[in-house]
């Protein structure tokens, strides 16, 4: 009876899908609109943090630009955020700010559709686009060159993240944290009815596919406690990369604490793999 009752329930949600037209499954992908943006945190003041604007594909995609004090060179994040969020949230805000505290300077921005960012999410394509347009914004600012730029990814952003990187030689450095294996795999992670998602994939999302062609050095960072994106997704990805590469897992971690459960070594971890990069 009660399987019966999860394939009732699995046939609903897969029709609903259908009429709605998405195209992956809504626990995989979900954006998190806002009219405006509220920052509560005051780690990072607001003389070094700013909003800004930039254009993808004719759309208008929302930013923050969190720069370090005075103006010695320093290293840029480009950081891609998970799903149903956005660049205000907890979680992104959590991780930009142990990023600006590491030393670096941050970019964290909304994939259209997202937060205040004007458009539709619809794949792995758009995702990518709007990396290559974050990319893009951060290299127009001063002092800022390709090989001083780290792509990073964490959940659903390690799809932009790896693509960036895969398409853009000359970047310093990948990071991909709680990343995923194959689109297929997160929705199955995902999914606690065990729906077959496979056919709302508009795009399998091949993170181990692509991640093999990037030439630059990749850190992967997973908790041994992420039960949205297990760790065997992350031990694939670090596995698929070239060399050079480094692993951390880390023990106890969820899947959007890992800065949090770290404390200071996250610092030192991110730090320490950037000069490892150093070209």
């Amino acid at each position: 009876m009660r399987h019966h009752a999860k394939v009732l329930i699995a046939l609903a949600l897969s029709g609903a899908a259908l009429i709605s037209g998405c195209k992956l499954d809504g626990l995989v992908f979900s954006a998190d609109k806002v009219d405006a943006y509220s920052y509560k945190s005051a780690i990072i003041p607001d003389s070094l943090r700013r909003e800004v604007q930039f254009p993808s594909s004719g759309e208008t995609l929302y930013g923050m630009w969190m720069r370090q004090p005075g103006s010695a060179p320093r290293l840029t994040i480009v950081y891609s955020h998970g799903k149903g969020t956005n660049l205000a949230d907890d979680t992104p805000r959590e991780h930009t700010e142990a990023m600006w505290q590491a030393g670096f300077d941050v970019f964290v921005y909304d994939y259209r559709g997202f937060g205040r960012s004007t458009g539709t999410s619809e794949d792995e394509t758009t995702l990518a686009a709007d990396a290559k347009a974050a990319l893009a914004y951060a290299l127009a600012q001063p002092g800022v060159t390709l090989d001083k730029i780290i792509s990073y990814g964490h959940s659903l952003g390690s799809a932009p993240a790896i693509a960036l990187a895969a398409a853009t030689p000359g970047l310093r450095a990948l990071i991909v944290e709680s990343g995923f294996a194959n689109g297929q795999a997160m929705a199955e992670s995902a999914d606690p009815l065990g729906i077959p998602v496979q056919w709302l994939l508009k795009e399998p999302m091949l993170n181990t596919q692509r991640i093999a062609t990037v030439k630059m050095p990749v850190l992967i960072i997973h908790g041994s406690n992420d039960v949205l994106i297990p760790l065997e997704q992350g031990l694939a990805l670090y596995s698929a990369a070239p060399d050079p590469k480094q692993l951390r897992v880390v023990g106890g971690a969820s899947h959007t604490n890992i800065p949090m459960t770290l404390g200071a070594s996250y610092a030192t971890l991110i730090r320490t793999f950037a000069s490892f990069a150093a070209p």
